[in-house]
Order: C-alpha cells, then sequence, then structure tokens
C-alpha cells in the first residue's frame, strides 16, 4: 500500500506546487519552494540516469558472458560507454581525446544514421501518396506542387508555382502543423491532470 500511496502524495504535492508558483507568482515562499522542487527533480533525474546506465552495464555484461546474439555489439557499446565516461570525468569533455571520439566516431554513426531517414521518408512518401481516395489525391497533388516549386526545374517552366507553392507551406501547413502542436500540448496537459490527479499509474509499475 505504501509503495503507491506514497509515491502518488509525493507527485499531487510536488505538482501542486509548481502549479501554485506560476499561477501565485506574487508569493516569495512558493517562489523558493518551487525553485526547491525544481532543483530536486533535477537531482533525482540525475541518479534516475546513473541508475540507468547501471542497468545498462548489467544487461549487456550478461548478454556478453553467454554470447547471446549480438554480444560483439554489447562490447563496443560497454567500451565507448566506460570510455568516454572516464574521459570525461578525468579530462573533461574538452580535452583532444574526448573530441576526438566525439567527432570520428559519435558523428560519423549518428551521421550514418540520420541518412537513413531519407529512405524511411521515401518509402513513407510512396505509401501515403498512392491515389486511394480524394484525401491521397489532394495530398499527392499538394506534395508535387511544393515540390516543383521548390526547385529550379518548376520555378523556371511554371512561373506560378513558386507562390503557390509558398502560400501551401504558410497557411494549410502552418494550420496543420499547429493544430497538432495544440492537440500534443492538450494531450500533455490531460496527461499532467492524469498524473497529479493519481488517475495514471503506469508510472508505479505492474501496468495499472
Amino acid at each position: 500500500m505504501m509503495r503507491k500511496t506514497v509515491p502518488l502524495t509525493l507527485g499531487f504535492l510536488s505538482g501542486s506546487i509548481i502549479l501554485a508558483k506560476y499561477f501565485l507568482p506574487g508569493s516569495a515562499f512558493l517562489n523558493v519552494l518551487g525553485t526547491d522542487v525544481v532543483n530536486w527533480r533535477t537531482i533525482v533525474a540525475a541518479f534516475a540516469l546513473g541508475l540507468g546506465a547501471v542497468n545498462l552495464l548489467g544487461a549487456h555484461l550478461r548478454k556478453i558472458v553467454r554470447r547471446e546474439k549480438g554480444w560483439d555489439a554489447s562490447v563496443v557499446l560497454l567500451l565507448s560507454l566506460i570510455g568516454f565516461t572516464v574521459i570525461g570525468i578525468v579530462e573533461g569533455t574538452t580535452s583532444p581525446k574526448y573530441q576526438w571520439g566525439f567527432n570520428y566516431l559519435y558523428q560519423p554513426v549518428y551521421s550514418g544514421i540520420s541518412s537513413l531517414l531519407a529512405f524511411m521518408i521515401t518509402s513513407a512518401s510512396y505509401r501515403s501518396f498512392r491515389f486511394k481516395d480524394w484525401q491521397s489525391g489532394i495530398l499527392m497533388l499538394s506534395a508535387i506542387v511544393v515540390m516543383l516549386g521548390q526547385v529550379g526545374i518548376g520555378q523556371v517552366h511554371v512561373k506560378s508555382l513558386p507562390p503557390i507553392s509558398a502560400w501551401i507551406m504558410a497557411v494549410p501547413n502552418t494550420a496543420g502543423m499547429r493544430g497538432i502542436a495544440i492537440g500534443g500540448a492538450l494531450g500533455a496537459i490531460a496527461l499532467s491532470l492524469r498524473v497529479l490527479l493519481g488517475l495514471e499509474r503506469g508510472y508505479l509499475g505492474g501496468g495499472q
């Protein structure tokens, strides 16, 4: 019982303090208390990050010892994790060794993974632009107009495409993005209220 009651109580109190701090900005006591709660959250998050690193080490060490599938990748991961951590703590993140590893190991791998997004976007675009109904037809037509309006061949041969492309990007596209952002914000607010009121208990474990 205490394993659920204490986290729910702490979540409710800390969330209420932060909300009160922003809705009652004139209270010096709430400002100080709210700042302390935010600082505590940072400390707890740092400990959670360390706990996650320890859990990662344990999981991949077991994988290496048991010679499970992909254990060689686990060796590379642990060497990189331990090496970057030790060098960063001992010599600092501005040291030549740390910068070499970041520039010649991390950045190329990150760039290679990011380059795969181009193929994923191409595949998703092909599936989305197939003419199945009038909605997909509008999507395909607008995408063609926008793409041709952004490249030289369209700008040279069809003078009216660039203004239409700019209008699509500025009006319908912006409206859609703002709608998605508003929907995401409302969803975040609703989820936060559910956590604050103790209605959402998934973070307690057990799938409640």
